[in-house]
C-alpha cells in the first residue's frame, strides 16, 4: 500500500533522532531545514553533530527517551536492528509517527526525496522500496523546474493576498492569477 503524502509543519516542533551515524547526521541536516527542534541520542556521534544546533545525549537509548516529550516524530537510525524494533514498535503505542531507516517494514512514515526552493516543495517516494528511483525522479523534475520558483511562489503569495481585496468574484481572481503566474513564468524561463 502506497504511503499518504502529507505536508508537516515542523517548526520548533520537537523531534527525536537516535543514532549518531552518517544516515542520522543526513536525517539531521534535513529536518533542521525545516525548523524542528532536534534531541538527539547516541553513545557515539560522528563528529558533524557537534556543529549542529540539536541536543545531544551522548548514551544509549532508552524506553524513558520516547515517554520524556511529546515528540511530533522520531527517527531511528541506528545500526542495530532489535533497537530500531524496540523504537518502532514503542512509538506504535504511544501513536507517535516513527521512521526507521532502511526498513520500511518497522516506519509509519518515510523521508521522501526533496526538492527544495523556499516555500515550494516537491517530495517524490518510491514507498521505500527504492530510494534511488524517487531520486532519479527527482533529479528529472528538477531539470525542467524554472530557477527562481522560490521567488516567483513569494511574488504570486502577495499578489494573491491584494487580490483577494481588489476582487470578489472567484473565478475573475482565478482567472488574474493565472495570468500574472504566466507573465512571471516568462520572465523566470
Amino acid at each position: 500500500m502506497s504511503y499518504f503524502p502529507l505536508m508537516v509543519q515542523l517548526e520548533q516542533q520537537p523531534v527525536l533522532l537516535v543514532g549518531g551515524g552518517r544516515t542520522a547526521l543526513h536525517k539531521a541536516r534535513i529536518l533542521l531545514e525545516f525548523g524542528a527542534r532536534i534531541q538527539v541520542v547516541a553513545p557515539v556521534l560522528i563528529p558533524g553533530f557537534h556543529a549542529l544546533p540539536v541536543q545531544i545525549a551522548a548514551r544509549n537509548f532508552s524506553q524513558e527517551d520516547i515517554l520524556r516529550e511529546k515528540w511530533q516524530m522520531v527517527v531511528a537510525a541506528t545500526n542495530e536492528r532489535a533497537v530500531n524494533e524496540r523504537i518502532s514498535r514503542l512509538c506504535q503505542e504511544q501513536k507517535i509517527p516513527v521512521n526507521v531507516v532502511d526498513d520500511p517494514a518497522l516506519c509509519s512514515f518515510i523521508f521522501p526525496a526533496l526538492l527544495k526552493e523556499g516555500e515550494v516543495i516537491c517530495a517524490v517516494s518510491s514507498g521505500g522500496r527504492s530510494p534511488l528511483v524517487a531520486q532519479y525522479v527527482k533529479s528529472r523534475i528538477q531539470q525542467v523546474l524554472p530557477q527562481g520558483l522560490g521567488a516567483l511562489n513569494e511574488q504570486m503569495g502577495g499578489y494573491r493576498q491584494q487580490l483577494r481585496q481588489e476582487e470578489k468574484d472567484p473565478q475573475k481572481r482565478k482567472e488574474r492569477l493565472k495570468e500574472r503566474l504566466q507573465q512571471l513564468l516568462d520572465r523566470f524561463s
